[in-house]
């Protein structure tokens, strides 16, 4: 390579620029995920507190059916000295879908639903990627999550497993509540076993572009910072090594081309530790060397003339 040591530096100094950009744009990938399976696992931990509610209560009861909300699991009448109140009963499924409802209707980001491969309901049909993620979890009970990026959107999917109170409803359909039995029938979602994987919570959550996040990342301060380095590392590279190695590179060539003289500028190696401070010596020495030589070779010529 014919190029000098200022172009050298310039071509590697770009080359790790560019190496520090895909650095930098591979931790913000990583950031971002970490960021969104954190909120995500945020929305799953409130479902399950929610679900885990219902599931110890047994069965919630309403004493008015909502407009949007008329699906019921059981009915119970209660008649005291005003007359006769229904209620009725929800079980942790039903409610959980009833909030994903409202939640997915009013939320500005994060969206939840409860999905299974033996769901009892149709609106609880699991999408390709929940279906995906359940085969993933059935098959490495070990497995804590599934995540991925699909159609612009963060998708995170944390598998629910039986409980000993979930039996009641999804164990041997024989012990199952008639109004269960008499809802869904006794073929679906039965059979299970503790620490069986029921289901899955999916959470969707809107991806973050590099819009999102370069405002967080590049405030003044960090860019500031990072120009300041830059002129750092610039200017000392080009005033502590290019122009001193140009100033040495000189010098050399004007002693071999005969000047003894050549002033060469440096600190002593007793006083440095600078390399090149003492390759500045070591040609200091070699043109003292050089002044000796010559000087003798001087003095024999004038002596062979006397």
């Amino acid at each position: 390579m014919k190029q000098s040591i200022a172009t050298k530096y310039s071509l590697i100094f770009l080359a790790t620029l560019v190496l520090i950009v895909a650095a930098v744009l591979l931790g913000v990938r990583n950031l971002k995920t970490n960021v969104l399976r954190n909120e995500a696992q945020a929305v799953t931990a409130q479902v399950v507190a929610f679900r885990a509610w219902i599931a110890n209560a047994g069965m919630i009861w309403v004493k008015e059916l909502p407009k949007d909300f008329h699906d019921f699991l059981a009915k119970k009448e209660f008649t005291d000295t005003q007359g006769t109140t229904t209620f009725y009963g929800k079980n942790p499924a039903l409610a959980t879908r009833e909030l994903s409802t409202i939640v997915n209707k009013s939320a500005l980001r994060a969206t939840f639903r409860v999905t299974s491969d033996q769901y009892r309901n149709d609106a609880n049909a699991p999408d390709y990627f929940e279906s995906d993620a359940i085969k993933q979890v059935q098959a490495n009970r070990d497995l804590k999550f599934v995540e991925g990026y699909d159609q612009g959107n963060y998708r995170y999917v944390e598998p629910i497993l039986v409980k000993e109170n979930c039996l009641k409803c999804h164990g041997d359909p024989k012990d199952a509540p008639p109004e269960v039995i008499e809802k869904y029938g006794d073929k679906k979602a039965f059979g299970y076993k503790v620490g069986d994987v029921r289901g899955v919570i999916s959470v969707k959550l809107p991806d973050l572009t590099m819009a999102d996040i370069l405002p967080t990342m590049a405030n003044p301060y960090t860019i500031g910072l990072l120009i300041i380095a830059v002129l750092i590392n610039f200017l000392f590279t080009r005033y502590s090594l290019i122009k001193r190695l140009r100033a040495l590179t000189e010098g050399a060539e004007a002693i071999a081309e005969g000047n003894l003289d050549q002033e060469l500028k440096y600190t002593k190696p007793e006083h440095s530790k600078d390399e090149i401070d003492h390759v500045f010596h070591a040609v200091s020495l070699l043109r003292s060397s050089m002044n000796i030589a010559m000087q003798r070779i001087m003095k024999g010529r004038k002596a062979g003339d006397l």
